[in-house]
């Protein structure tokens, strides 16, 4: 009896897109039109300490996420991710592959 398994693909599943913001970040540019980044809040709880509001913008893309948060989120990408001399702000985006049953 032979048997295999494969425990990672190591599968392209993720895309980011560099994002031009207008000055005040409540706009970014696409196909030369500005459309507005919608922003949510989120509350974070810490033990012994305030709350920790976050506001995140979200593109037709994905969420904002800045180079420099990026910079050390290497471990999602499987590698170092290069340091930019300037701050950037980048959509990501998941893919999704619907599963038979998930209709």
């Amino acid at each position: 009896m032979t048997s295999w398994g494969l425990t990672s693909a190591l599968n392209d599943i993720s895309d980011l897109w560099q994002e031009e913001l207008n000055e005040d970040k409540t706009h970014y540019r696409v196909d030369g039109e500005w459309r507005e980044i919608s922003y949510i809040e989120e509350i974070v709880k810490i033990k012994g300490q305030d709350d920790l509001i976050l506001k995140i913008g979200s593109t037709h893309r994905g969420p904002l996420i800045s180079s420099e948060v990026l910079s050390g989120a290497s471990v999602l990408f499987g590698g170092k991710i290069p340091s930019l001399k300037t701050e950037q702000f980048l959509s990501f985006g998941w893919s999704y592959i619907q599963a038979p049953g998930d209709r």
